[in-house]
């Protein structure tokens, strides 16, 4: 396989070799502080945590325009715009490392899921569910009232036990 000289990552992003060689070789250099190399791998966190929440909020924009019937099996309903407008309110009150391993899909009931591997929120119009497993047990609520308080609530208990 030819070498583009890019590096693509979970976060569908690109990032030219040379500067992951970069951090990647300062994040390993001895005669480099401890200090300095923390700070390095802050921001590279952070960087890539930033870039995980546009893609979640251009994903929401998509999700806007899809049709009755656009799983492919005529079923689905179309995003309802209340719980795009729900899930817009938390993600812009969460910080962004907060949601750094989620991600963002519709859901064919016309709610929005958020997701991780072992964990889900469905986020509607007037509420939400969600359902973790931890452990090998399952955790979460078949319904709860919406209030981004109670959301970004539900997403730091999903955050510290998964």
């Amino acid at each position: 396989m030819e070498n583009s000289g890019l590096m693509t990552s979970n976060y569908n992003s690109t990032i030219p070799i040379s500067i992951f060689n970069t951090v990647f070789n300062c994040l390993n250099d001895n005669r480099v502080t401890i200090d300095t190399r923390r700070a390095v791998y802050h921001r590279l966190q952070s960087e890539i945590a930033d870039e995980n929440l546009i893609n979640m909020k251009n994903r929401l924009v998509e999700f806007s325009k899809l049709k009755a019937g656009w799983d492919g099996y005529g079923e689905a309903l179309p995003i309802s715009p209340k719980a795009i407008k729900n899930t817009e309110q938390i993600l812009s009150a969460c910080r962004p490392s907060t949601l750094t391993e989620w991600r963002v899909f519709p859901n064919v009931n016309g709610t929005i899921l958020l997701e991780l591997e072992n964990a889900a929120i469905s986020i509607g119009d007037d509420g939400f569910s969600y359902w973790f497993e931890a452990d090998g047990k399952d955790f979460g609520e078949e319904y709860v009232n919406f209030s981004v308080d109670n959301v970004v609530t539900a997403i730091k208990k999903i955050n510290s036990y998964v």
